[in-house]
């Protein structure tokens, strides 16, 4: 109901009068089965500055889906498509993008409808938006992410993998956002498909591409892992841990949990950007196979 309809563009949009950063931006409009605004035409340029006009008087801009994390100085979308060679590429105010003290890798839209590269951890208003043919509802996962989906051999839960890799506290509040949590292993059985899961999703450009962020840690009890719900993993119903040893100052570093590819459980540095699953309990009264 917060959204507002423009039906020259059969679109959806919700202005977030609440500034954060980026990031936060960018999960916030995705845990409502919406994206950071992306802007498709000029027209809809003059549109969104009339949206723009309701904000606090205060605010100067609005985050947009575009950045240059990945490969300084090649802007792409949230959805991965780069800029150059459409209209998004001559919105640039002037001067811009200049990278100042190369901290700027994400973009705001200014009141005048001109782009400008910010730093990803400044604090902006941003807006969501959706297309009205992309508005479906996930029956199966009962909510409005269609990256959620069931697994046919587990019962009462919906996952979505992550491939984009955050450090353990962002995976956390990704997975939260979109009224789910990170994963907890329940069997074996389980273990064996959400690190299948890994085999399925190749990414070499982050530091661990052989891990997967889990729903525990020792953060609360150092030394005492335990999941995200207060369970220890033994509760949980899986604990197995991998067979190589480390040595103590490492492990005391490491205060983050995942699973391997070869299923087996780690600790490791909760820092580390890492490819991380979240699910959803769709059925609190059945049993994880």
């Amino acid at each position: 109901m917060d959204y507002m309809w423009a039906h020259a563009y059969k679109t959806f949009y919700r202005l977030h009068d609440m500034a954060t950063d980026w990031h936060e931006a960018r999960q916030m409009c995705e845990s409502e089965g919406t994206t950071l605004l992306i802007p498709d035409t000029l027209d809809e340029m003059e549109n969104l500055k009339l949206l723009m006009s309701n904000m606090k008087a205060h605010y100067t801009a609005i985050f947009v889906g575009i950045h240059d994390k990945f490969s300084v100085g090649n802007y792409v979308t949230v959805k991965g498509e780069p800029i150059t060679g459409t209209i998004l590429e001559f919105l640039w105010a002037e001067g811009r993008p200049d990278n100042v003290n190369g901290t700027e890798h994400c973009v705001v839209m200014t009141r005048e409808g001109l782009f400008d590269d910010r730093p990803c951890s400044d604090i902006y208003p941003f807006v969501c938006k959706i297309l009205a043919n992309e508005t479906m509802y996930n029956d199966e996962c009962d909510n409005f992410d269609l990256g959620y989906a069931t697994h046919q051999t587990i019962s009462g839960k919906c996952y979505k993998f992550h491939s984009e890799p955050l450090s353990w506290h962002d995976a956390y509040l990704a997975c939260k956002l979109e009224e789910g949590h990170l994963a907890i292993i329940n069997s074996a059985k389980e273990a064996s498909i959400v690190a299948g899961f890994l085999g399925e999703h190749l990414n070499s450009n982050i530091p661990d591409p052989n891990i997967l962020y889990l729903g525990f840690s020792d953060l609360m009890f150092p030394y005492q892992y335990r999941t995200i719900t207060g369970q220890t993993l033994e509760e949980a119903g899986y604990a197995s841990w991998s067979p190589m040893k480390e040595d103590l100052k490492q492990t005391k570093l490491k205060r983050c949990g995942a699973i391997s590819r070869s299923g087996f459980l780690e600790m490791t540095y909760c820092d580390r950007p890492a490819m991380f699953l979240c699910e959803k309990v769709i059925n609190s009264t059945a049993k994880v196979s």
